[in-house]
């Protein structure tokens, strides 16, 4: 069976390759067997692949890729008898480690029966996607109160992507005022044909400072939710509000947050970390299949958030890497085994 496997610790361009694997032989009680439909590139697995090797000692390398849609080909004996599934449904695998290949095995419990209005291209990127911005605008209301985030504004970066699109309707839909931050004027103006009414500056723009606080339109920028961190970090603290949340879920522009302690500190700021993969330990089996309904609903009502920007086989590694990091990028990356 061909998949795509991590050897070493280092830039993904240098680490991944395509390697044909043996296929499975037993699957566990409580385990699917999936066929892979199509799997995403997310920015998430290429860092992770930079700074967690996990490389099994036995073998010699680690699977990659963490959600895909497919077929189930085979149920284990619990799983089964469940009746959950069925061989044949088309089920998204979230989370699904190792989904970079042919097949994959999963939790039954993670396999969600994919609607039949639903494409694979939407369906492979939906619940990574909106599950992250779910729990990011948690966290947002773990660090502020909702008078004050109904006073003031929440800029969001990196607003080209699809986490921070999803958090700009979000945010809109529940009554906030949300700011986008770009990095280039062309991705800027792309977000606001497809988001109707959203606003979104371009840091590429050496006045971005002064649009964002004209957007704003007086009122104080009370939350951030970022996923470029670095630098940017410290350009944007001047325009916040003293006791501001700074969400941060990704490392965009680098590892460092940019700011010093004697300004967090003195402005009184809020940093809070947010990750995914709390979902599954924090949430209850109610508020996931909550979750689940709600981003199906989302898929049905506004497809066009959730763009296909380039489909690749296994054999083209270096390409899909490409893809993924190129600037302007309009959509998301897959694998199709």
């Amino acid at each position: 069976m061909k998949a795509v496997v991590q050897n070493a610790l280092g830039e993904p361009a240098d680490v991944l390759k395509p390697m044909d694997i043996e296929d499975y032989n037993e699957l566990g009680p409580g385990e699917a067997l999936v066929d892979v439909t199509l799997a995403p590139v997310h920015h998430g697995d290429l860092q992770m692949i930079r700074t967690q090797p996990d490389i099994l000692e036995d073998v010699g390398y680690v699977r990659r890729g963490s959600e895909a849609v497919g077929i189930v080909r085979a149920l284990g004996s619990e799983a089964e008898s469940q009746g959950n599934l069925q061989i044949g449904d088309r089920v998204i695998g979230f989370p699904a480690a190792g989904s970079w290949a042919k097949s994959v095995v999963i939790p039954a419990v993670a396999a969600i029966p994919v609607p039949r209005n639903l494409s694979d291209e939407i369906a492979a990127q939906l619940m990574i996607n909106y599950v992250t911005a779910r729990m990011i605008l948690r966290g947002l209301r773990k660090s502020a109160s909702e008078e004050v985030l109904r006073d003031g504004v929440v800029l969001v970066t990196g607003a080209g992507s699809v986490v921070a699109r999803l958090l700009l309707h979000l945010l809109a839909k529940e009554g906030l005022a949300p700011i986008g931050l770009s990095r280039s004027k062309a991705s800027a103006t792309r977000g606001m044909a497809e988001l109707n009414g959203a606003q979104i500056a371009a840091s590429e723009d050496v006045d971005w400072q002064a649009q964002v606080t004209s957007l704003a339109c007086g009122k104080k920028i009370v939350g951030v939710l970022d996923c470029v961190s670095g630098s940017l970090v410290r350009e944007y603290a001047s325009l916040l509000s003293d006791e501001a949340a700074i969400v941060i879920y990704g490392a965009l522009g680098g590892t460092s947050l940019g700011i010093g302690a004697p300004e967090i500190v003195g402005r009184q700021f809020i940093i809070r970390g947010v990750v995914f993969t709390r979902w599954f330990s924090e949430l209850s089996r109610e508020d996931q299949a909550e979750d689940i309904r709600s981003a199906f609903d989302l898929a049905s009502e506004m497809p066009s958030l959730f763009k296909t920007g380039g489909v690749f086989g296994l054999a083209e590694v270096q390409e899909a890497i490409a893809a993924v990091e190129a600037p302007n990028r309009d959509g998301f990356i897959f694998f199709r085994p």
